[in-house]
C-alpha cells in the first residue's frame, strides 16, 4: 500500500514538473522584448512610428514649403529624410523640422535637389538647313 502511494506521489510530481516546464517555456518565449527582425523593442518600434508620423505631419503642413516629395523613416531615433526638394533651403528646413521632433537623436539627409527641367520639344524646326549629302558612285 505504501509503495502504491509513493508511486502515485512520484507520478504527480513528474506531471506537475512537466506542466511547470511547459508553462515556463511559454512565458519565456511569449515575453520576448525585441523584434527578431531588427532588434528593436516593441516600445522602440512604437516610438519610431510616432516620430515618423509626427514628422510627416509637420512636413505636409509646413507654411513655407509643402513637402509633397519628401518622406521619412525612423530607426532607433535616427530619422532618414528622403525624396526631392527644389533647393538647399528646403532641405535645411526639412532637417530643422526633423530635429524638432521629441525623441529624434540624429537626422540623416538623403534628399536630392530636383534637376532642372529638360527643354520640351515644340515640334517646330530649328531653322537650320542641312546640306544634302552628295550621291556617291561606286566603280564596278
Amino acid at each position: 500500500m505504501k509503495r502504491k502511494v509513493n508511486m502515485q506521489n512520484i507520478k504527480n510530481l513528474v506531471t506537475i514538473g512537466c506542466i511547470s516546464a511547459v508553462i515556463g517555456m511559454a512565458v519565456l518565449t511569449g515575453c520576448s522584448s525585441t523584434d527578431p527582425k531588427d532588434g528593436r523593442s516593441a516600445g522602440r518600434v512604437k516610438d519610431d512610428k510616432r516620430i515618423t508620423e509626427a514628422l510627416e505631419k509637420k512636413l505636409k503642413s509646413d507654411p513655407m514649403y509643402k513637402f509633397e516629395s519628401v518622406g521619412a523613416n525612423t530607426f532607433g531615433g535616427v530619422v532618414q529624410l528622403n525624396g526631392f526638394v527644389a533647393n538647399q533651403g528646403e532641405a535645411r528646413r526639412a532637417e530643422e523640422l526633423a530635429r524638432g521632433i521629441p525623441g529624434v537623436t540624429r537626422v540623416v539627409n538623403g534628399m536630392l535637389i530636383k534637376p532642372a527641367p529638360m527643354p520640351v520639344p515644340t515640334g517646330q524646326a530649328s531653322g537650320e538647313f542641312l546640306a544634302p549629302t552628295p550621291a556617291t558612285t561606286t566603280p564596278n
